[in-house]
């Protein structure tokens, strides 16, 4: 078992773990370390049949586009535009009363432009971007391997079964929603992002962070550590030395967590899976009272602007452009 760590190469771990699989209740168990000089948590060694943990019921490969037609689709791809863009009162006030999907939401801290070509990274069925399509973005890709073939999402919006290394054109976004924790060689991935990106572009980072309040808790119970499907869990110093190394810089960093941090690691303590062996999510709503699930985001939206939440969304830019930015300066 090596516990030479993936993103400094620092030798020898500060601490070692053995984690359960507990999202399907398999009970596997799986070795992990946190390096004594980044504080990255990682798999010792990555399982050979990793496939085998993403079977069919895996819940990502279910998620459908959303509508686009009507007036409740209309109304929300107000809101979705008011929150991604920064602009549009209307849309401000619905995202007051129906707040966005926290995916969404992330995008504001970008914020986007219309006229943006965006690639989503691991994207799925491509539901997000049917989201932004809805929201009257025009200019959207998708790339997944796990796809069983080309995808047209809604018309006018394609995914393709395939990896990053297969998209050649550029783009002024590139997103990966929890996607670099699944990744082994994540600084392979983020350069290839790096050479993708068109002059001022961003890449945009959502994915679970070890510093934070519910790993604290929770420890092996903490939802988001996922063995062995999360194969590297990031700490802002660690993330900060991959993408250094991947020719990137990171220029926005936030938490934005939510309350199932505390109820899912709370339905692991007491030894139940969040997935049923049909495939249907646990029924949190029926384990927890309203009032308890109300606690949980509040305590989660607290977390968040103490920087203890346990999922971030990070801005990354080309380290050229940041070097061609203070030049002018």
């Amino acid at each position: 078992m090596s516990q030479t760590c993936r993103i400094c190469l620092a030798k020898g771990g500060r601490a070692t773990f053995v984690f359960r699989e507990r999202m399907f209740g398999w009970g596997d168990e799986f070795a992990y370390f946190q390096c004594r000089h980044c504080g990255c948590l990682q798999i010792m060694d990555v399982p050979a049949d990793l496939a085998r943990y993403y079977p069919p019921i895996y819940y990502s490969f279910h998620l459908q586009p959303v509508p686009q037609h009507g007036w409740k689709p209309f109304l929300m791809g107000l809101r979705d535009r008011a929150v991604t863009t920064r602009r549009g009162w209307f849309g401000w006030l619905l995202s007051r009363r129906y707040p966005a999907r926290v995916d969404v939401e992330g995008l504001g801290q970008v914020p986007l432009r219309e006229e943006m070509r965006i690639l989503d990274v691991g994207c799925g069925r491509g539901q997000l971007l049917s989201i932004l399509r809805r929201a009257g973005f025009r200019h959207l890709l998708g790339v997944d391997p796990h796809v069983p073939g080309d995808v047209e999402v809604v018309p006018g919006v394609q995914v393709l079964k395939g990896h990053l290394s297969d998209v050649s054109q550029q783009f002024d976004l590139i997103m990966l929603h929890h996607v670099i924790e699944h990744v082994e060689d994540g600084r392979g991935m983020l350069a290839e992002c790096r050479e993708r990106l068109a002059p001022g572009g961003r890449v945009l980072l959502r994915f679970p962070t070890v510093e934070c309040e519910a790993w604290d808790r929770y420890r092996e119970y903490w939802v988001a550590l996922d063995a062995p499907r999360h194969l590297v869990l990031h700490t802002r110093k660690s993330l900060e030395a991959l993408a250094r190394q991947a020719g990137l810089r990171v220029v926005g960093w936030q938490c934005d967590s939510v309350g199932f941090q505390f109820c899912a690691s709370e339905l692991y303590r007491k030894g139940l899976p969040l997935t049923n062996p049909d495939g249907t999510p646990a029924a949190l709503d029926a384990l927890f009272s309203r009032a308890q699930l109300k606690q949980f985001e509040r305590e989660a939206k607290g977390l968040n602007a103490a920087n203890r939440g346990d999922q971030v969304v990070v801005l990354l830019r080309s380290q050229r452009d940041s070097e061609a930015s203070v030049a002018l300066e």
